[in-house]
C-alpha cells in the first residue's frame, strides 16, 4: 500500500507527482487544504468511494463510518473500518467493511507499504490506487430548486 504513515493527515511528501498510472508512488502535502471530502480509487477507476473528510478522520477501530456513494452503491452506507492511535497502517478504507474486503479487493486505502491480501486483491488487478481530495459545496438554501436561478 501507501508508503505514508501519517494517517492520511496530509503530512506525507514521497515520489515525484505525475499523471502516469504506471509512475512509483507520490504524495503531495495536504494537511493545510481546505477540503470537505475524499476520492479513494483504483488506478483504473473501476472501484472508488467518496466519504466525507469527518468520516474518515477520527479514531475507530471496527467502527461504522459513512460513505457517500461508491462504485457499489448510488447513495449513502456504512462499512467498517480502522483507524486506530499509533497504528502506521492505518486508516483502512473499503467499499464494504474491512472483515469481507481485506481478501477480496474491496481495500481501497491503507497505509505503511502493508503488503498481504490487503495488496495483493487488488492493487496488481487495477493498477494501484490514488487518493484525491475536493472542496464541496454544499446548498443550504432552497434557490437550487427547479434549477435553481432564484434570487
Amino acid at each position: 500500500w501507501h508508503p505514508a504513515r501519517d494517517q492520511l493527515r496530509g503530512t506525507a511528501v514521497y515520489g515525484k507527482k505525475s499523471d502516469d498510472i504506471t509512475a512509483p508512488a507520490w504524495s503531495v502535502k495536504f494537511d493545510k487544504a481546505k477540503f470537505n471530502q475524499f476520492l479513494f480509487a483504483t488506478g483504473d477507476c473501476k472501484k472508488w468511494l467518496i466519504a466525507k473528510k469527518w468520516s474518515v478522520m477520527g479514531r475507530y477501530a471496527n467502527g461504522q463510518r459513512w460513505i457517500d456513494k461508491s462504485s457499489l452503491r448510488n447513495s449513502k452506507y456504512k462499512a467498517r473500518w480502522y483507524r486506530r492511535n499509533r497504528v502506521k497502517e492505518d486508516p483502512w478504507v473499503s467499499l464494504e467493511d474491512h472483515g469481507r474486503s481485506w481478501n477480496r479487493g474491496g481495500i481501497l486505502y491503507g497505509g505503511k507499504s502493508w503488503g498481504n491480501w490487503h495488496a495483493r486483491s487488488i492493487l496488481p488487478v487495477h493498477e494501484g490506487a490514488d487518493v484525491y481530495i475536493r472542496s464541496k459545496v454544499v446548498m443550504s438554501s432552497c434557490a437550487h430548486l427547479d434549477g435553481g436561478g432564484w434570487t
